[in-house]
């Protein structure tokens, strides 16, 4: 796990996992739109949830705010659990 392919992997799964989210909840929920959106929705808002442990993360690394928040909206826990460790940087 110090490794940083494995780390860049992971992110990669990341964005993967929000490509198939919508044509999954489509699948999962034909005929609603906004139910099939909702798989989408709540990778957000679980990655949202994290930018208050990847702020302070950042703030150590001299990282801004807009980065941060971008970063662990795209990546969650695959970004900043790294960049905490020293095994990536910004």
């Amino acid at each position: 796990m110090n490794n940083k392919s494995f780390w860049y992997f992971l992110q990669f799964g990341a964005i993967v996992l929000y490509a198939i989210s919508i044509p999954f909840g489509y699948w999962l929920f034909p005929g609603t739109k906004l139910s099939a959106w909702s798989i989408f929705t709540g990778l957000v808002l679980l990655h949202t949830s994290e930018i208050t442990i990847a702020r302070k993360i950042g703030s150590e690394k001299n990282i801004s705010l807009l980065r941060v928040a971008v970063k662990t909206i795209l990546f969650g826990f695959t970004w900043w659990l790294p960049l905490k460790k020293g095994i990536i940087t910004s």
